[in-house]
């Protein structure tokens, strides 16, 4: 499915978002706007980098660590984006190392961040 569809209510009681399958995500103290941006990325990073590695993944696990800190002034863009990839039992560290740089370049939410904020993104191996 191509097209996403996400509805957002706000009351003086609740404010969250659903989705077109009709889950639920609150907007809360810990849990706003640009936490969901930074899990969108971290989601699609991770998704768009398993694709280029291939039915063979040749890793154990993937942990993606994302932080971002806004610019002062508006509109209050990020300014600074950081990606920490943790790969642990990596069996080709030159492929995973390809295949990140692939999803660097091809991931939509990546490029629509990078637009605004300068991007760095860390890979570091674990056995």
């Amino acid at each position: 499915m191509a097209k996403r569809i996400v509805d957002a209510h706000f009351t003086g009681e609740r404010s969250y978002f659903e989705n077109q399958l009709g889950r639920e995500f609150d907007f809360t103290a810990a849990t706003g706007p640009y936490e969901y941006l930074l899990g969108a990325l971290s989601g699609c990073f991770a998704k768009t980098l398993i694709s280029y590695l291939g039915k063979d993944n040749g890793f154990s696990s993937i942990d993606i660590h994302t932080e971002g800190e806004k610019r002062t002034g508006e509109p209050a863009t990020l300014k600074t984006t950081d990606i920490r990839i943790v790969a642990k039992g990596v069996k080709d560290r030159k492929d995973f190392e390809d295949a990140v740089t692939k999803a660097e370049n091809n991931c939509s939410i990546y490029q629509t961040v990078k637009m605004v904020s300068s991007m760095n993104v860390d890979l570091i191996f674990e056995d």
